[in-house]
């Protein structure tokens, strides 16, 4: 079960020499969620299998691994993205999983990790770090063990990123089977998101992605036949 509270002691005894610590392969778990961290700690760090880590504020984030329906969605949605990066990959050359999103200006190392990110240029060979590229589109499927954090706090760190121009929110708590999807558009000058909210059934146009619409029915006919 996901801990709320976050806690100010360090993620593991520190040496006398900060070389040594960096050097040793640690293993983080749910019992060092809200602990300080460093990046360097965090990606020495082997992980305890089930859970999903984060850096925010400088913070472990651990949250349990969603059920089975959050990643059919994730998957319907990857795959509606995917054709459209076959056929556009002027506008879409890359997607992950498996990605860092890193946000500027706040107290401490924050770095998101999102269902899905899309890029535009992404560079080959690949960068050394993700701070040197951000994703374009980002998406999350809201999970009920962690829906805080896809709804509330990833909104405003989504914003803050800067080249983040859409972040989707599916949203499969009330019928799993027909979720909504709340689609944020940053627009030029806007100081924050302007939303839209798309009932299952209904398409959102993307004004990052030209003649690229989202539509979850369709998506799911498509992944699933």
């Amino acid at each position: 079960m996901l801990m709320d509270s976050i806690g100010v002691a360090d993620i593991m005894t520190h040496s006398t020499s900060s070389n040594t610590r960096l050097r040793q392969r640690v293993t983080i778990g749910p019992e060092d969620h809200g602990r300080l961290i460093t990046l360097e700690e965090f990606h020495r760090a082997k992980e305890t299998q089930g859970f999903v880590y984060e850096i925010i504020d400088g913070v472990l984030i651990v949250s349990p691994n969603p059920k089975p329906i959050h990643d059919y969605w994730v998957q319907i949605v990857r795959a509606a993205l995917a054709q459209y990066a076959q056929e556009h990959p002027e506008r879409l050359n890359h997607l992950t999983e498996n990605c860092e999103v890193v946000i500027p200006a706040r107290p401490g190392i924050t770095r998101p990790q999102p269902d899905i990110a899309a890029y535009r240029d992404f560079p080959d060979p690949p960068p050394d770090d993700w701070s040197e590229v951000c994703p374009v589109v980002v998406a999350e499927v809201i999970s009920d063990r962690r829906e805080k954090k896809d709804v509330t706090r990833n909104r405003q760190l989504y914003w803050a990123a800067g080249g983040v121009m859409e972040y989707w929110i599916i949203d499969p708590r009330e019928d799993e089977r027909k979720p909504l999807m709340i689609a944020l558009v940053r627009r030029a000058g806007a100081p924050s998101w302007e939303e839209h909210v798309v009932p299952f059934g209904k398409s959102h146009k993307s004004t990052i992605l030209p003649r690229f619409t989202l539509n979850l029915r369709r998506a799911k006919r498509k992944g699933t036949s």
